[in-house]
């Protein structure tokens, strides 16, 4: 069954009233094969064009799945560059907003006290480049003990 509308989807009403705030009134190819699959949990390998709606393919699910309570981060995006990093955590805030969902961006030439005390604070998911985010696990600021989707 195609999916012509995001509240054909088991979505959260906060999810919702964000995906209606960003004017996403439809669901895109990508989103509507993907986003049912990754809402039941399953591992998922997706290779689709710029612009397709990649990053909301992932953040809608993300944000419908984190458990809001957790303190730690539960799930790591990993993106090549830092520019990707600063957009993809902004989508996913912007996803999230009304799930009050705590985004977290880690990336070189970017201050590892300040994304330090970031991660201090609730945080239910990270964004990062491979370097940073490898910094923070070896120096201990980033656990990794409750991430569950990467």
């Amino acid at each position: 069954m195609t999916k012509t509308n995001f509240k054909d989807y088991k979505l959260s009403d906060e999810i919702l009233k964000s995906l209606d705030m960003l004017n996403y009134k439809n669901p895109t190819p990508v989103q509507e094969k993907v986003i049912p699959v990754a809402l039941e949990n399953k591992d998922i390998l997706v290779k689709s064009q710029t612009g397709s709606g990649k990053t909301a393919t992932f953040a809608i699910p993300l944000c419908e799945m984190v458990d809001w309570e957790e303190n730690k981060p539960q799930a790591l995006i990993l993106t090549p560059t830092r520019e990707l990093a600063i957009q993809v955590k902004e989508d996913v805030f912007n996803v999230g907003r009304f799930k009050r969902i705590k985004v977290a961006a880690l990336y070189g030439k970017s201050s590892f006290s300040h994304q330090e005390k970031e991660l201090k604070q609730k945080t239910h998911i990270v964004v990062g480049t491979p370097g940073r985010t490898i910094d923070h696990i070896k120096e201990g600021t980033f656990v990794t003990d409750k991430v569950k989707i990467l």
